[in-house]
């Protein structure tokens, strides 16, 4: 194991805030920023922490947490580590069958949640199962065990002043070993029932001292964006990597706003996943159809370019002129100050890449997994190759095991998932490395790249096996693809649910927000020519076997309230094909 520069999270935390050129954290409510100096972070987190003693928080317990991005999201975070209790991210859509068990396999005791309208009625009624519930919106109805979150934080200040507050919560902090929990993560994916991730201080210690070299952040001149949820690990182990380094902080309040934001606080730092990008792409595309005369063909042209040019070579002459004439308009409608935009969770459309590093954005795309804190690999600078997730971090000793598996092995590996010790057994080879489900080659340069996951191998009823992730995400290159999920398990032939990607069918049949009617779209012949076509290139490419032999569009917008997507913006399988079972069968029969 190698030496690490703090012991604990919290140590990390308060060395960072005792940072006299550390400027705070500000936090966007209704359009506004609020900000939290260093001095406010630390004191409020303190007097949290012993709050959370006060109602009884004990050792092995855990605190859950329900809640948007947000300073107070990090506050509850580390007073739980440092009554050395485990923070457990709980999403406001969860099932009521996920949030009862995650909660006893977890033993939560303290329900941390911004507004009690936020769960399902049959969540409600499991409030009196808690010692407390903390609600952070002041304006939310309290349960009997209830308080709200100011209340809390004035008692903990009136604790605070207690002679011996300081000295308990320093030797707390102390008392925590680096392989001690520090949070448990329920991860299910796209199928499966939830497992939960035990992390401990050295797995994400480890991670963000090994991502300092190949990602160097300034204090004077960085600011980075928080946009995906806290919860979610990837976004989680981000905001430690910004404390790491002691630079301002912005918690947005919404993904929906990010046009009217990023030109607000103009971030140098940004972590996203694929669909915030294509978001982004969307938009600055769409201002070719909004531009006249010259000026459109300028767009449109550079646009054009942008797509096909390889952004590793030098630019030509053309692309250059098009940086000056177009692409430094588009970064300036995203704030213009971007240094680096790291994407993960899900493989980022080549297409859209290709575009976005050519009109002079900066995108690393890597990859991981929440067991592994969760950055397994990732492209950085002088060591980029598109189409690849980088290289794997170099404390991390990566192969490629049986069936093309990915395997890894390091301090940022978790030890395995929480009270499921056979599984644990299965899920490390003999020789110690995590079977991470996914398939991969490593080429000569140590570059990674991903090829499937063994776990989501669909099988014909003809007993031949298709791997439904490369055939999704080529057929997800096209702009009128929102989404698309392949079906094969037993199954004659593979079909495609294709999710139709409503701003770009907009722009292609000419109408207006108010004059576009999604049912209308889904019927133009237009719009069906052209997915048929895309498919029949992508099945040319494929084995007979593996080739899309009907396709069913769908018009309803992807969200995760639906219940489609995960956290991370997947889609998620399972829910999918049961919702569709209809559409699915339509195309069997």
């Amino acid at each position: 194991m190698e030496p690490l520069q703090f012991t604990s999270l919290p140590s990390l935390f308060f060395t960072n805030c005792n940072r006299t050129d550390f400027e705070g954290w500000f936090q966007r409510v209704n359009g506004e920023w609020i900000h939290f100096s260093r001095e406010k972070i630390k004191r409020e987190t303190e007097a949290l922490a012993l709050a959370f003693h006060d109602h009884g928080i004990k050792e092995k317990e855990s605190i859950g947490i329900i809640a948007p991005s947000s300073p107070a999201w990090v506050f509850a975070d580390i007073a739980a580590q440092i009554n050395h209790a485990a923070i457990v991210p709980l999403f406001p859509n969860i099932s009521f069958e996920n949030f009862d068990f995650q909660c006893k396999d977890a033993n939560v005791q303290i329900l941390v949640i911004y507004n009690i309208s936020d769960l399902e009625a049959p969540l409600r009624e499991k409030l009196s199962r808690f010692k407390t519930v903390i609600c952070i919106d002041p304006t939310t109805e309290l349960p009997e065990n209830g308080i709200y979150w100011d209340d809390l934080i004035k008692d903990g200040y009136g604790l605070l002043q207690e002679e011996s507050a300081p000295q308990w919560i320093e030797s707390q902090i102390h008392s925590i070993h680096p392989d001690d929990l520090f949070s448990i993560i329920y991860t299910s994916g796209s199928t499966g029932t939830p497992k939960g991730v035990d992390l401990s201080h050295r797995n994400m210690l480890s991670q963000i001292q090994n991502l300092l070299p190949r990602f160097p952040l300034y204090r004077k001149t960085d600011t980075a964006l928080t946009v995906l949820p806290v919860a979610h690990a990837f976004e989680r182990m981000a905001v430690y990597f910004y404390i790491l380094n002691g630079i301002t902080l912005y918690f947005a309040d919404d993904p929906k706003n990010l046009p009217a934001i990023l030109p607000e606080v103009r971030p140098t730092l940004m972590i996203v996943v694929p669909r915030i990008l294509e978001r982004l792409y969307d938009k600055m595309t769409a201002a070719g159809d909004k531009a006249r005369g010259p000026k459109r063909w300028l767009v449109k042209q550079a646009i054009k370019i942008a797509k096909i040019e390889n952004p590793t070579k030098r630019p030509s002459l053309m692309r250059r002129l098009c940086d000056k004439l177009v692409y430094k308009k588009m970064r300036e409608a995203i704030g213009g100050n971007f240094r680096l935009i790291v994407s993960g969770g899900s493989a980022l459309n080549k297409s859209i890449c290709r575009f976005l590093l050519n009109i002079g954005l900066t995108v690393y795309e890597g990859y991981g997994l929440t067991e592994c804190s969760p950055v397994i690999s990732v492209n950085y600078a002088g060591n980029m190759q598109p189409g690849s997730v980088g290289k794997p971090l170099a404390h991390l000793d990566v192969k490629i095991g049986d069936n093309s598996e990915v395997l890894a092995k390091g301090d940022s590996v978790f030890k395995g998932y929480h009270n499921l010790p056979e599984l644990n057994k299965e899920i490390f080879t003999s020789d110690g490395y995590f079977r991470t489900g996914d398939q991969g080659q490593l080429d000569e340069e140590g570059y990674l790249s991903l090829t499937g996951r063994i776990k989501e191998l669909l099988k014909t009823s003809t007993g031949k096996y298709v791997s439904p992730n490369p055939i999704e995400l080529e057929i997800c290159r096209h702009p009128l693809i929102e989404a698309a999920l392949v079906v094969a398990n037993n199954r004659k032939f593979a079909s495609v649910l294709v999710f139709l990607n409503d701003e770009y069918a907009k722009r292609m049949l000419k109408k207006t927000k108010a004059d576009f009617d999604i049912s209308k779209a889904m019927q133009s012949k237009h719009i069906n020519e052209a997915i048929s076509r895309h498919i029949g290139r992508i099945n040319k490419k494929l084995n007979h076997w593996e080739q899309i032999r009907k396709w069913t569009l769908v018009g309803d917008p992807l969200t995760i309230e639906s219940g489609l997507l995960t956290p991370t913006l997947k889609l998620r399988r399972k829910a999918t094909e049961e919702k569709y079972a209809q559409q699915i069968e339509k195309m069997y029969q």
